[in-house]
């Protein structure tokens, strides 16, 4: 009765500021970190950056099978398999989709300027789900909003 339409949270999915990655290191422990990232206009990827070493990447590299929430008043998943981007004018391309939904400054000259500083990964969506905090139409569960 929570359910929406992968329509609904593909909509969330972009709208939303933040979400968490989880993937499984090469010692077999879950980790999970918090992102910004942004859904390409497609709706066939999430895209994200990051620095160009890590614990993160450690894990990229021994699983490339990933899940990640976002969570507001709407609850979405997905899943689906990591992917480095690393010809550069798709990089500068997925840097930019990210640079529109967060940066102040142009998102062509963020993502030319950060190009080469960073990594950049594309998890590619093979499901999604969403649930409604909340039943439809039904007040809050004694939360208060704001």
């Amino acid at each position: 009765d929570r359910q929406v339409s992968d329509e609904e949270a593909m909509a969330y999915l972009k709208a939303a500021e933040y979400g968490v990655l989880s993937t499984v290191g090469p010692d077999g422990e879950p980790y999970g970190v918090p992102l910004t990232y942004a859904v390409e206009e497609d709706g066939k990827g999430l895209v994200f950056h990051c620095a160009r070493d890590g614990y993160k990447l450690a894990c990229f590299g021994a699983n490339p099978r990933a899940h990640f929430v976002a969570v507001e008043d709407k609850r979405v998943m997905v899943s689906g398999l990591l992917e480095e981007i690393e010809d550069r004018e798709e990089k500068v391309r997925c840097a930019q989709v990210v640079g529109d939904k967060y940066s102040t400054i142009s998102s062509e000259e963020y993502a030319n300027r950060a190009a080469d500083k960073i990594r950049v990964f594309r998890l590619n969506i093979e499901h999604i789900s969403g649930k409604r905090l909340v039943k439809a139409g039904e007040p809050g569960m004694g939360y208060k909003k704001g």
